[in-house]
This record gives C-alpha cells, sequence and structure tokens, in this order.
C-alpha cells in the first residue's frame, strides 16, 4: 500500500470507523446469543448474524471513505490533493481487502475455534433422547406396571446402541405426572429430544401410541400409533426403537433388533416387568413382593434370564433393607445370578447381580471382574457403575471411586441411591464439605431416604460441626433409625451419661435392626474399644454389607488402625 493512499485512509478515519464497528458487532453478538438460546432458536440463526455482520466490514470501509460525518451533516470526502488520487479499481479493491482482513479473526475464531471452547455438558446433545414414562390409559389403573414396564424396557434397548446417549430410568422417571413444558424436560436431562407417548391394554389388545419431540423448537419429529396382541411386545417396543434412532440419527441404525425377546412367555415377562416396577422402589415390602413375582415367572420360563437377575438382586438387597443375614440369602443370590449367566452370557444385569453378590461376600477380586463386564456390555447402566464405586471404595482405590460414583449420577442423575454414593465417595475422601453437599442434593431428591440423612449427620460430625449434626437429627422423622448417630453427636457434645443410655438402649432394642458397623461406632465414640470391636467381629461375621465401604478410609476407625484386632478384621474382610 502506498504511503499517499494511506495517508488518505488516515484522514478519511477509515480505520476508527473500523475499530468503532468492530465493537458494536461484538457487542450485537453478546446479547443476540443470549437472547437466542433464552427463544430456543436453532444455532444456526447465530452463524447468519455472524455472517451478517462480517460482511458489514467491507461495506463500512467503504462508506467511511466516500462519506465524512461531521458537525454540519454528512457530505462526500475530497481528496486532499486530487493529483494524489488512485485509481477507482485500485481503492475498491484495497477497501474490499481491508474490510475483509478485519472480519477475518472473528470468523476464523467463530467457526473454527469457538466449538473447542465449549463444555463438554454441551456434546451429547446431538444424539440424545430422554424415554419419559408411558401414560397408563387402561382401564385397569393396576396396569400401571406394565406401561412402566415397557418403557424401562426401551430406555434399555436404546442404550445399548452406540452413538444415542438415553436418559436411565430414574432420572426420566422423575418427571412422571408432572405437567411439564418438553423443552423444559429436555434442557435439565441435557437431551435434543423427548419420547412421550401413551398405552391402552385392553385384555389381549394392545395399543402403544408415541411421538418424538425435538427440544430446540418442541416440533413432532415422528408419532404413531401401534395395534398389536399382546404377544408381541417386543416387536412394538423394538420397531419403537428403531423409529426413534431412525428419527434422531438415521446412519445409526443397527442391524439386529434393539430389544431382543427375553422369554416367550408373555405371562412370565408381565410378572416380570410387576417385579422390577416393585423392586425399583427400594423397600423391605416391596422387594419381597417383587420377589414374588420374579418367582412366579421363573416357575413358568425357569430359563427367563432377566427373572433370575431379579431374584438375585432382591436377595441380595434384602441384606442392605431389612437386615437379613448373608447366610441366608446369599446363597441362593448367587445361584440365580449364576443360572441368569448361564442362560444369556451377554446380559448386563445378571453380570450385575453377580458382582453385587460378590461384594456383599467380600470376594472383591470377583466383584470387580463381573461388574467390569457389565459396564463393557453396557455402559449406560447407572447401577452398575454404582456397584462398582462402592467396590473401589471398599478396596481404598478412592479417585477410582468418585470417577464411577460421578459416572452413575451423570447416567442417572436423579436417583437418590446414586447420588447417595457419590456423597459416600466425597466422606470416604474425607472431602465433608462436598459430602454434605451431596447428601442434601439427594434429601432433596427424596426426604425420606434414610441413608443420606444419616451420612449428612456424619459428614457434619466429622467436620466438626456438632450443632448442625443435632439439627439434623432432631428434625428426623424416624429418629430410631438414627439413635446410634445420635450417640456419637452426644459423645461429641461431652453429653457420655445421656449417649451411654441411649447405646444401652439401641442394643436392647429388638425391633429396629442397626447394622453392626453403627453401634461399634458409637462404642468407639465413647472410648469403649473391646466393646467395637465386639460389634465389628459380628458385623464381618454376618457380613455387614456397609462395613466394607468405609472401614478402609473412614475416620472413625483411626484411633484402632493400629491395634492388631483391626488389621485381623481386614483380613477377613480379604481387604489387607
Amino acid at each position: 500500500m502506498s504511503l499517499p493512499l494511506l495517508a488518505e485512509l488516515k484522514r478519511r478515519r477509515v480505520f476508527r470507523a473500523l475499530i468503532g464497528y468492530g465493537l458494536a458487532a461484538f457487542a450485537v453478538l453478546q446479547i443476540s446469543e443470549p437472547v437466542m438460546h433464552g427463544l430456543h432458536w436453532p444455532e444456526s440463526v447465530l452463524s447468519y448474524v455472524v455472517v451478517a455482520l462480517a460482511l458489514g466490514f467491507p461495506i463500512v470501509v467503504g462508506l467511511a471513505w466516500i462519506f465524512d460525518v461531521n458537525a454540519g451533516g454528512i457530505e462526500r470526502t475530497r481528496f486532499a490533493s486530487p493529483l494524489a488520487a488512485p485509481g477507482r479499481a485500485r481503492v475498491a479493491l484495497v477497501l474490499a481487502g481491508i474490510g475483509l482482513l478485519a472480519a477475518t479473526p472473528g470468523l476464523t475464531w467463530y467457526f473454527l475455534w469457538r466449538g473447542r471452547d465449549r463444555p463438554a455438558t454441551d456434546l451429547p446433545r446431538a444424539a440424545s433422547v430422554a424415554v419419559l414414562p408411558f401414560v397408563n390409559h387402561s382401564d385397569d389403573k393396576e396396569n400401571e406396571y406394565f406401561s412402566d414396564g415397557m418403557t424401562e424396557e426401551i430406555i434399555n434397548g436404546l442404550a445399548n446402541l452406540e452413538g444415542v446417549r438415553v436418559v436411565a430410568r430414574t432420572s426420566a422417571f422423575s418427571f412422571k405426572g408432572k405437567n411439564l413444558n418438553v423443552r423444559k424436560i429436555g434442557e435439565e436431562l441435557n437431551v435434543s429430544a423427548v419420547l412421550e407417548g401413551s398405552v391402552r391394554r385392553d385384555g389381549n389388545r394392545l395399543r402403544v401410541f408415541a411421538q418424538l419431540i425435538g427440544v430446540a423448537d418442541g416440533y413432532h419429529m415422528w408419532s404413531k400409533t401401534y395395534d398389536r396382541e399382546l404377544k408381541n411386545v417386543f416387536a412394538v417396543e423394538d420397531e419403537l426403537a428403531a423409529a426413534i434412532v431412525q428419527a434422531l440419527t438415521p446412519k445409526l441404525v443397527a442391524e439386529r433388533p434393539l430389544v431382543q425377546p427375553t422369554t416367550a412367555s408373555t405371562e412370565a415377562h408381565d410378572l416380570y416387568l410387576k417385579g422390577r416396577y416393585l423392586w425399583n422402589q427400594r423397600t423391605e415390602e416391596t422387594l419381597r413382593k417383587a420377589k414374588g413375582f420374579f418367582e412366579r415367572a421363573v416357575t413358568l420360563d425357569p430359563n427367563f434370564a432377566l427373572a433370575h437377575s431379579g431374584l438375585a438382586d432382591c436377595y441380595s438387597l434384602f441384606m442392605d433393607y431389612s437386615g437379613a443375614r448373608a447366610a441366608d440369602v446369599l446363597p441362593k443370590a448367587k445361584a440365580h445370578a449364576l443360572k441368569a449367566i448361564e442362560l444369556d452370557d451377554v446380559l448386563a444385569e445378571g453380570h450385575a447381580s453377580l458382582g453385587a453378590i460378590s461384594e456383599h461376600d467380600y470376594d472383591w477380586v470377583t466383584a470387580e471382574r463381573e461388574l467390569g463386564r457389565a459396564i463393557e456390555l453396557r455402559p449406560g447402566y447407572a447401577t452398575a457403575h454404582q456397584w462398582y464405586s462402592e467396590v473401589l471404595s471398599a478396596k481404598g482405590r478412592l479417585p477410582e471411586a468418585r470417577a464411577e460414583a460421578e459416572r452413575a449420577r451423570q447416567l442417572d442423575p436423579t436417583s437418590p441411591v446414586v447420588n447417595h454414593i457419590l456423597a459416600i465417595a466425597f466422606f470416604n475422601s474425607r472431602d465433608y464439605t462436598r459430602s454434605v453437599e451431596q447428601s442434601m442434593k439427594t434429601l432433596e431428591l427424596d426426604p425420606t431416604f434414610q441413608p443420606a440423612r444419616a451420612f449428612l449427620i456424619l459428614g457434619h460430625l466429622h467436620a466438626g460441626r456438632t450443632a448442625e449434626a443435632m439439627a439434623v437429627l432432631e428434625s428426623a422423622s424416624t429418629a430410631s433409625i438414627l439413635q446410634p448417630l445420635r450417640v456419637q453427636v452426644l459423645a461429641a457434645r461431652g453429653d457420655r451419661t445421656e449417649a451411654q443410655r441411649l447405646l444401652a438402649e439401641a442394643e436392647g432394642r429388638a425391633t429396629v435392626w442397626y447394622p453392626r458397623g453403627a453401634l461399634a461406632a458409637a462404642h468407639l465414640a465413647l472410648g469403649e474399644k473391646d466393646e467395637a470391636f465386639a460389634w465389628l467381629e459380628k458385623g464381618v461375621e454376618e457380613k455387614d454389607s456397609l462395613l466394607p465401604m468405609t472401614i478402609k478410609s473412614n475416620r472413625t476407625w483411626d484411633p484402632i488402625r493400629s491395634d492388631a484386632r483391626f488389621r485381623k478384621l481386614l483380613q477377613r474382610m480379604n481387604l489387607d
């Protein structure tokens, strides 16, 4: 560029106009992006705005060259020296080049680099779906289990397909019965589409209506009504799953069926759905009812692998929710888990069941192997990640345990059990602030979930906040279950007499079952080491399911870690 032309550009204030326009364009982008996201406009609209603003640079350069803005108004600018005026073609090329050069950095940043700076949480939306619980339109309202079961099997079928992210059952079911906007649900679950529908069952006739809705614009991507006989329920589920995938990502449709028939008996399948419906409620009463349905399903079809896995899960969770002795339930649980794997070696649920049973049986090698296999077969199975986190915590591999717990929470963010396991992972790492925060989040999801309340109390207690720990205890509706924790808090406050009285009362109460580790910790808080070891011995003998998750890292046991008896306990638990 010649010096006279450069001087003329400066005199006409072309560069000043470019800087001013650049600042104005940046301000427009800063305002446009949140407004468009708030209105749920597609990303392409913002791209058009960027291109339009970029085209404005050459226009601004041209206008600044031609016109001069002063106090007297707008007038054409003349050359300082007519003899030095360059040719018009040359001027036009120079001005266009300056404008395009000025626009290039912004265009490069937006189209090449901007996507790299986005958080990873935005990436899965490209092919992601939430399958909301299908509404039961049957005359018999007890058919709720059937519509829920169909929803869960479609979720599982989609989760087996690589390239599609599917929201886990618990998170999807947290919106059941809530009249929320599809866009709101999609934003909360970070998905690109939401499937909703209804099921009407009349004898052996089945009508299923389903519609897939895009979150970005709220438009229907696909909808269909299926009229079938009940014996063809697996075919309906597979058609639904395939249609969803085709609507989301046409190239990802698998050649094999997405929803595999698991039994030839329609009645056995129906009983299995009832069993899982109750098992997911996780109470002693519903577990016993679920066990009955699974047993009837196995009677009708002894080769029904999923029903055997359901029975295994019922027996193993009896230890967690009813205080059942390992010797009474684990052999039965293991037999059904092994039968499920024998019938279907690629069934993730069967391997996860065996992993959970091995965890309860202190067989950590088998537990880690089987849970790893379950995750390999079905990476989106949140429960397998949750159980694997428990195993890693028991083995003292705390960073890995936190990672698995966090993965489970990402897959199933509204599950109280999954969120609770993440709180325990923080607690074992002695990060009591985050443990307390996570326990509070869990209680927001389910205020009746007592394990979360117990670890909320422990988190406050270990952080030295005895007043806050006592406040949580006082607000509990079922204080008797938390009595050993009250003993620990009273002991920390120096009220030894009342603590001893409550502990003796808890040990003499036959109507409430307390984890042996909780009673041992209460004695240890009072400085009674021999009594603490006596309860720890009982816990190991009975295979207390909570004790191994915390014994290697919980600060409660620090006063006795150097005791030879403690190391023997770890050896008996295969944790030394």
